[in-house]
């Protein structure tokens, strides 16, 4: 008879991909909020902090999140961040400045916005393995 594998302590469960989901979509939307009050201002660390939330949301403690999971959540919070700042460019409020001070601020995002990711990741897979 075959056993049924155990699941790894290290996978996240349902409850905490809705609360990373959660959290992204509120800094995705105060990012919105933003940038629509003010559009000539530049927040240029929200693509990093969007793209970053929903990892970072996932680690419970000092275990590490698996790394399905956390590839996951990376790459669903770089695809909110990237459809946020369509809104924004939609809408034009993107107007302000960018770090260089050439080119569109999608230029901006897409780095930024892919160095919170990874930076999410690597919080979530740094920690201690699940015995």
């Amino acid at each position: 008879m075959d056993a049924e594998p155990t699941p790894s302590l290290e996978r996240v469960g349902a409850v905490e991909h809705r609360r990373g989901a959660l959290g992204t979509g509120l800094v995705a939307l105060a990012w919105i909020g933003l940038g629509l009050w003010r559009p000539t201002v530049t927040y240029h660390l929200a693509p990093f902090l969007v793209a970053g939330a929903w990892p970072f949301l996932l680690r419970r403690g000092p275990l590490r999140v698996a790394n399905a999971d956390a590839l996951r959540a990376a790459a669903a919070a770089f695809a909110v961040t990237i459809a946020s700042a369509l809104v924004l460019v939609l809408a034009d409020a993107m107007r302000g400045p960018t770090l260089w001070d050439q080119g569109h601020a999608m230029l901006e995002v897409v780095p930024l916005a892919a160095a919170g990711a990874a930076t999410g990741y690597r919080f979530a897979r740094c920690g201690v393995a699940a015995d």
